[in-house]
């Protein structure tokens, strides 16, 4: 693991991603903190159609693997997240910051 990727090997071994299990926010938090971000991600969009995450949960978690993905400087990554949000405040606060943090203005992400 590099200090400037600090999801560079986790949840992978020998370049394979690892499956885990996601079917809790709190299989969600433990596969973003192994880095397996685009799991993640394919879970957050099966659960927008879940009676039992509200708005405000979901805006929360695509905020968590947002973050995850700008902190691995995954720009696209992230760019899909913020394309991704529901809350026009958030997604607006998202694009914002990532235009911040890459350098780039969005259009060019």
């Amino acid at each position: 693991m590099s200090i400037e990727n600090p999801f560079e090997n986790q949840g992978h071994e020998d370049g394979v991603e690892k499956e885990i299990s996601i079917e809790s926010t709190t299989s969600f938090q433990e596969a973003i903190a192994n880095g397996s971000l685009e799991q993640a991600e394919t879970w957050l969009e099966e659960a927008k159609n879940l009676e039992q995450y509200d708005d405000r949960w979901l805006d929360h978690r695509e905020r968590d693997l947002f973050k995850a993905y700008y902190q691995a400087e995954d720009w696209i990554g992230a760019k899909r997240i913020v394309e991704k949000t529901k809350n026009p405040d958030s997604q607006a606060g998202r694009k914002a910051r990532l235009e911040e943090l890459s350098g780039m203005k969005y259009e060019e992400i």
